[in-house]
């Protein structure tokens, strides 16, 4: 099964409570692998729009691995 998380640029400020999302657990640069499964995806992307319209485009994205 895929696994996907939440990535962030190594630019972006590392203070869990700016990078915590509810259901996306922080960690520097990227957040725990989680299985690919519709409701993980949506949080994903939601967390990823969220990031990119705070802190610019492309600063986050979804890494994907077959788990």
């Amino acid at each position: 099964m895929k696994e996907i998380r939440l990535r962030w640029s190594k630019d972006i400020a590392t203070d869990d409570e700016q990078l915590t999302v509810e259901g996306v657990p922080a960690h520097h640069g990227g957040g725990l692998w989680r299985p690919d499964t519709p409701e993980n995806r949506q949080a994903l992307e939601q967390a990823m729009k969220a990031g990119n319209e705070t802190y610019g485009s492309g600063t986050h994205w979804i890494e994907e691995r077959e788990g």
